[in-house]
């Protein structure tokens, strides 16, 4: 029967697109928790965000800055109009009016400090001048999923504070585990700049250790041929028949294999490079933290106009997650706010990623010291010093117990060297042994005593399960091999039978009817 190629393909495809699709959900996944995908998902955490808080904060903002200016007029006009009618109609003397008008002003001043805090209202353009532009909500909500938090601006309505808390809530691990990402990328990128140029200043001065070494060698030479000149007078040290001499008169170089350095002083050297690129030092590290800081303090000085002293208290403040927020950048009105304000981002994003970075060297720094103090006072072992106490008592032991002749020609046991066919190491064999086949054969008959029962268990239902399955089986099989067995005996049975039955009755019949002849007879 033909097939129809189209509905054949028709009906596959819906077969095909769910492997599909999950091939591509799995793609995904894997590139969201790559470390370029954790960096994306934090960026685009951060400029949601800051869209999410304009859409919620922007307008109670706004409803609050017209309030509080309608009310600054009132009070304004208010004001006016008491001082206007108190000085125009008053006859009170100057000493009175005077503490009139400053009860007038104190309660004006003291309704200013009122709308701020209750508005945060400071006299600015409703229309044009807002605290939740985009720059501000991204500082926003930066700091607040790295738990700075400036607090210049800070929601005002029950939806924002919700959203908040659950925006923290879920920003501050992601943003944890991006910048342990990039700390530890950061680190292996130090790492291995730090190790080159090392690795440089080696070689460079292995050359020159080389190339010093290969001068004195050649001045000795030098003066070693001297002894064959005419102004020489001495006995020679080497023979002038041999070839070395003649090369050494004839002024001959020696090859440059000859004058390269030995191998103890390589390996020496080699030491000391793996000894060095291993960890970064502590000095660096603070050096980098102090350059970074330095850095931000220039540019937020040119920015900003803050002296030298504020900018490096802000950059130490804000990368070491305080946050005050005495001082932050772009709050004064200008051309450039919003870009001092992306600049900021930046510099707290990446300062901080530098900071753990810098922070995981020490560490390893730290670790390192009070490793090699540990082995310095003997708290700490090396893992190739390591011992056996058992080994090393009993060894000891023996040693103990030799005479005093026996300990004069053999030396006490040393960890350090192998003893292979050493003495205490075979007494040390013969004690464990008998303890290793006693601990073998304890195990073996723990291992008998929990497994035989279940062994037993296996066994009986192991039965039950073939006599459940194989007797129904074996009965079809009984009937059905005596039911062939009769189909085919039954037809011989009966052709046997009628031959038989012939064969007596023409055998037998002669013979009875002779008896009764003669029983006839008889």
């Amino acid at each position: 029967m033909p097939i129809d190629r189209i509905s054949h393909l028709v009906a596959q495809a819906p077969n095909e697109n769910p492997s599909r699709r999950q091939s591509f959900y799995r793609t995904f996944v894997q590139f969201l928790c790559s470390n370029l995908g954790l960096v994306i998902i934090v960026v685009a955490y951060s400029i949601g965000g800051a869209f999410l808080f304009i859409l919620l904060e922007q307008y109670i903002e706004l409803q609050n800055c017209q309030e509080a200016n309608l009310l600054e007029n009132v009070s304004v006009s208010n004001i006016s109009e008491s001082m206007f009618n108190y000085v125009s109609i008053s006859t009170d003397s100057n000493a009175v009016m005077y503490d009139q008008i400053e009860s007038y002003l104190e309660n004006f001043t003291s309704d200013i400090y009122e709308r701020r805090s209750d508005f945060r209202y400071t006299g600015q353009d409703c229309e044009t001048t807002s605290g939740w532009s985009f720059s501000s909500a991204l500082l926003f909500a930066i700091t607040v999923i790295t738990s700075i938090g400036y607090g210049h601006i800070t929601p005002v309505s029950w939806e924002g504070q919700i959203t908040c808390i659950c925006y923290a809530l879920i920003g501050i691990p992601i943003f944890l585990l991006c910048l342990a990402n990039i700390s530890s990328i950061l680190g292996d990128m130090f790492r291995f700049m730090y190790s080159t140029f090392l690795h440089f200043m080696c070689c460079c001065c292995r050359v020159y250790m080389r190339n010093r070494r290969r001068k004195q060698r050649r001045l000795k030479g030098t003066s070693y041929n001297d002894h064959f000149s005419m102004g020489y007078v001495g006995k020679e040290s080497i023979d002038p028949n041999w070839p070395e001499a003649a090369q050494q008169h004839n002024g001959e170089r020696l090859s440059d294999e000859e004058y390269d350095l030995d191998e103890d002083d390589e390996n020496e050297m080699d030491d000391v490079w793996t000894r060095m690129e291993s960890r970064v030092p502590i000095l660096v590290v603070i050096l980098i933290i102090i350059g970074y800081v330095c850095v931000g303090a220039f540019v937020f000085n040119r920015f900003e106009g803050w002296s030298m002293v504020i900018s490096v208290y802000f950059c130490y403040i804000t990368l070491s997650t305080i946050g005050f927020g005495d001082y932050v950048p772009g709050i004064t009105s200008g051309s450039t706010d919003g870009l001092r304000f992306l600049a900021n981002c930046l510099y707290i994003v990446v300062g901080l990623a530098v900071l753990a970075m810098c922070f995981d060297l020490i560490k390893e720094s730290i670790v390192d010291k009070f490793e090699w103090i540990g082995q310095k006072f003997g708290v700490v072992q090396q893992e190739d010093d390591l011992v056996d106490n058992d080994f090393t008592r009993y060894a000891n032991f023996q040693y103990s117990q030799q005479s005093s002749q026996e300990k004069i020609n053999s030396p006490p046991p040393a960890y350090e060297e192998p003893v292979a066919e050493g003495g205490w190491f075979k007494d040390i064999k013969d004690k464990h042994e008998p303890l290793r086949d006693k601990i073998s054969a304890a195990s073996d008959k723990g291992i008998k005593n929990k497994h035989e029962p279940l062994r037993e268990k296996t066994s009986v239902a192991s039965d039950k399960v073939i006599k459940s399955k194989h007797e129904p089986l074996r009965e079809k099989a009984s009937t059905a091999s005596d039911k062939q067995v009769k189909e085919k005996n039954e037809p011989l049975r009966e052709k046997f039978s009628g031959s038989s039955d012939r064969y007596i009755k023409n055998k037998i019949e002669p013979l009875r009817e002779k008896v009764s002849i003669a029983s006839d007879k008889y």
